[in-house]
């Protein structure tokens, strides 16, 4: 498993943001959510260092505030896709749901308008892009590559450019 949170530290330093003076406790109530789920202890610790009070977001890829990362998936709109090993961690700039893989920890994309508008998710591996890349490399690149995506369709064409 591979988080890379120094790249995710980096990410943070390009906005000159103190990170660890905006850390803001996480819940018992998100902890307990996080280990119900089984998620890796790296990171639910990775989680906690990076608890903010906000979103931050990182040149149109936000990353959620981690007190709200529970109520974001139980949202009844998200259709419990963290039961289908998607944790959504983030929004892309058009709402898309940044999501980590908890089988391969992995960040990629939903389209939000797939998810939102149908009546269930059995096809979720086709709503789902999978950018194969930690939580610290996603993040980074979104403030280093121009040209990395912002949303679920940008992320299509970024991989297609890369193969």
């Amino acid at each position: 498993m591979k988080i890379d949170k120094e790249l995710f530290v980096k990410a943070l330093e390009n906005f000159d943001f103190d990170y660890k003076s905006e850390v803001q406790k996480v819940t018992d109530k998100s902890i307990e959510f996080f280990e119900n789920l089984k998620l890796p202890t790296e990171l639910i610790e990775f989680l906690r260092e990076f608890s903010f009070r906000g979103e931050i977001d990182f040149k149109g890829n936000s990353f959620h505030c981690v007190n709200r990362i529970r109520t974001e998936n139980r949202n009844e709109i998200n259709k419990e896709i963290y039961k289908s090993n998607l944790l959504i961690i983030g929004s892309g700039m058009n709402g898309d749901p940044i999501v980590l893989n908890t089988k391969t920890m992995t960040v990629g994309y939903v389209f939000h308008d797939q998810l939102w508008e149908s009546e269930t998710v059995e096809k979720l591996e086709s709503m789902y892009i999978d950018l194969n890349l930690s939580i610290g490399d996603f993040f980074y690149k979104s403030v280093e590559d121009e040209d990395f995506p912002i949303d679920a369709y940008s992320a299509e064409e970024y991989l297609e450019k890369s193969r």
